[in-house]
């Protein structure tokens, strides 16, 4: 196996800015798996908060369905039951 060949160069200054480097991704990584965390518990809040619209807008249209309907709540109870 060939030896690599060693220039001369600021090694110190080097290792600094490479280990300065390491700590800013590792600081934006760490940043991003929080956003993602907080994204995911947002979906799932939105996810229930679109299903729960969803129920009272189908309510809603229910009961404006009865009241156009004209007929009295004893007789959709009747007519549901059968």
């Amino acid at each position: 196996m060939a030896r690599r060949k060693v220039v001369e160069r600021n090694y110190p200054e080097l290792i600094q800015e490479t280990e300065e480097k390491i700590e800013a991704l590792s600081a934006e990584l760490k940043q991003e798996k929080a956003n993602l965390k907080q994204l995911k518990k947002d979906k799932i809040r939105y996810d229930a908060m679109v299903e729960k619209q969803k129920k009272q807008d189908e309510i809603q249209k229910a009961a404006e369905l009865l009241v156009s309907s004209g007929k009295s709540l004893e007789e959709i109870e009747e007519f549901l039951s059968r």
